[in-house]
């Protein structure tokens, strides 16, 4: 397991591709010069075209003129890509200098541009070997190259463009963690097989048992809880483990990561036998955490709505996408604390984030920080309006959406609107409060 960690780390670092395009790259360049001298020219001659067939003077000048163009290329890509880390980091969020760096365009571009400059510097080195040759094909594959090279810059020119728009970002940002929503919600664990703890067991009693805590072996934030394996392991051994941190909690060296309820089959050897279930990391990602998405998102309407920015519209955009991703987890079924095995006997408990600390989580600080903002504010209840209406049958919903817009609408600053200010969040207000069957309560709560 732990050799997986690694290589999924190494497989979505930065590096991956330049480095697999650049080995490729390699392989060409001592493919393509084994077969140069092991198949006589007129025989290869008869399968490209002539044009692709050059000596070694023309050859040299070439391969030349490639590295150095390629090599130009990448230090202009190299450029871009610094200028959008900074963009990111001083107008947006530090939080999303992770996206564009993850993008698999940006790593490939990386890719195409090493693997091109490579064969051509390999090609220029393996050429006293061909010296005696009249002509050769290596040239003509670098040109082939050099030109994808260059099909590749001018796109990157355009994606590095299109990046640079906030709503492109924020675009992105929702797109992510809604597919995290899709497929690690329930972090691995099939939703059918868990259930709520029966009547015979209580947690309390289950808490009171002997039990041993297991710490972290390093500190950094919890990026992914494998609960299949976990569960699997704990069904084969007999085992109750209880999960002491959320996914993106940030762990402490030697504070507990989790813990075994029930020791009576515990040995030695097992006590640590969980821990490759647990990835702890830097910082945080998107993998099975969609409260960081939402923060990234939060962040950048933060940013937006600040005096030295003052962009509201950019502030409204992130909001509707945060409601996009709300009225998204209010449609599925949320996981549960308790997972249990074939045999229904209790594995795993699970401290899970409720829809309600999500939603309080996803719009306290531009409560605070935009309660004077009308346009700000109106866009958040009509936010939590669009939340109703997706899960219009959830009433467990409605009564948490409805406690939130009335903690929300309390923190308003009424003492800075004006009569029509006023009268155009109450119109939002109404427009909530009857779609969720509150109209008494409206009076008491209008501006």
């Amino acid at each position: 397991m732990k050799l997986d960690d690694y290589w999924l780390k190494f497989r979505h670092s930065f590096w991956f591709l330049p480095i697999f395009y650049g080995t490729l790259a390699l392989v060409m360049a001592i493919v393509s010069m084994y077969l140069e001298e092991a198949i006589p020219t007129r025989k290869i001659a008869n399968f490209v075209p002539n044009a692709l067939m050059t000596d070694v003077k023309i050859g040299q000048t070439i391969l030349n003129a490639i590295a150095v163009s390629i090599l130009t290329m990448t230090t202009i890509t190299f450029s871009s890509i610094m200028v959008v880390l900074t963009t990111y980091s001083s107008q947006f969020s530090p939080r999303t200098l992770q996206d564009f760096i993850s993008d698999v365009v940006t790593q490939r571009v990386l890719g195409v541009f090493t693997g091109g400059f490579v064969y051509s510097l390999l090609l220029l080195l393996f050429l006293k070997d061909l010296s005696d040759k009249k002509l050769f094909l290596g040239p003509g594959i670098a040109v082939i190259w050099a030109i994808v090279c260059l099909g590749f810059f001018v796109f990157f020119i355009h994606h590095v463009a299109t990046w640079t728009q906030v709503n492109s970002l924020i675009d992105k940002i929702t797109t992510r963690t809604q597919e995290t929503i899709r497929n690690s919600f329930h972090l691995g664990i099939d939703q059918t097989k868990s259930k709520q703890l029966s009547v015979k067991e209580n947690i309390n009693e289950l808490e009171k048992k002997e039990k041993i805590k297991i710490n972290a072996p390093t500190s950094g934030y919890l990026q992914m809880i494998k609960l299949g394996p976990i569960l699997k392991k704990a069904t084969d051994n007999d085992h109750v483990i209880k999960v002491e941190r959320r996914i993106g909690d940030y762990v402490l060296k030697d504070t507990p990561l989790y813990s075994y309820l029930d020791t009576r089959s515990l040995t030695k050897e097992d006590k640590n036998m969980y821990e490759e279930c647990f990835a702890i990391g830097p910082e945080r990602n998107t993998v099975q955490d969609v409260e960081f998405g939402i923060q990234k998102l939060v962040e950048i309407a933060l940013r937006a709505i600040s005096p030295g920015i003052n962009d509201p519209h950019t502030a409204i955009n992130c909001i509707n996408r945060i409601g996009t991703i709300l009225a998204e987890l209010g449609g599925i079924m949320f996981p549960r604390p308790y997972y249990y095995d074939e045999g229904n006997n209790l594995r795993i408990i699970v401290d899970i984030q409720s829809y309600r600390e999500l939603l309080y989580k996803a719009f306290y600080q531009l409560r605070h920080y935009a309660k004077e903002d009308v346009s700000v504010c109106a866009a958040t209840i009509s936010v939590l309006h669009g939340i109703v209406e997706r899960n219009d049958l959830d009433r467990s919903i409605h009564k948490i959406v409805w406690d939130f817009a009335v903690y929300f609408i309390e923190g308003i600053e009424t003492d800075v609107l004006l009569e029509w200010d006023k009268q155009f969040i109450n119109e939002k207000i109404m427009r909530l409060a009857k779609m969720i069957g509150r109209e008494k309560e409206y009076k008491q709560l209008k501006l």
